[in-house]
């Protein structure tokens, strides 16, 4: 049980989250944007090279250099000088990316809530070792619930709500099985993630 716990921890880490929720937003979400297949594509890859790929090889370059002592990031003082360059990269690729014409409104606010939760969860780290990965997860599942509040004729969104639903509960698990966080950093990181990314479609769009 132990390594399955750590197995759903490193893959459906925080960094993957943005993927996952334009993932949803551009082949689930009728309507949302005029691209074409390789252009949804081309727009997710780079979601992934920005967001996940860049960032977590850069937190390995930590591991390796012994910046920090692993990957988990147990040890709260761990996650310092990780968060803070996480934090500034997400803020400087919003900022680079915010303006492309691909981007529509619904695409900028979607980006614009997914670095708000980053900013946040690094932020309160610094006192107090709450969970990125729940803010990551619950942050998908209130994005995909309040779009379906909004469009409530695209169906689609059905599959994307049961698999944010069910990788909820696999994620706030296995953090609390290998004792990475308390159950309070799970629920108030959930808190967070949820209501900042359901707000934000819900009241902003």
């Amino acid at each position: 049980m132990k390594a399955f716990a750590k197995v759903i921890s490193y893959i459906f880490q925080p960094l993957l989250m943005p993927t996952l929720v334009f993932y949803t937003l551009l082949f689930y979400l009728g309507n949302s944007t005029n691209l074409t297949d390789k252009g949804k594509w081309t727009v997710v890859s780079l979601v992934f090279f920005t967001t996940c790929l860049i960032p977590m090889v850069t937190v390995i370059m930590f591991r390796l250099t012994k910046v920090i002592k692993d990957l988990h990031m147990k040890d709260r003082k761990d996650r310092f000088i990780p968060f803070i360059f996480i934090t500034i990269f997400y803020l400087a690729v919003a900022l680079l990316i915010m303006d492309q014409e691909w981007m529509n409104p619904l695409m900028q606010l979607t980006f614009k809530s997914i670095t708000a939760v980053v900013v946040m969860t690094n932020l309160i780290t610094f006192r107090w070792k709450i969970s990125a990965h729940a803010a990551g997860v619950a942050g998908w599942l209130g994005f995909a619930v309040a779009c379906a509040s909004k469009f409530p004729g695209t169906s689609e969104l059905f599959v994307p709500i049961l698999a944010a639903i069910t990788l909820n509960g696999l994620v706030y698990w296995s953090r609390l099985y290998l004792n990475a966080h308390k159950p309070l950093e799970i629920w108030a990181a959930a808190l967070l993630g949820f209501s900042v990314c359901y707000g934000s479609i819900s009241y902003f769009l």
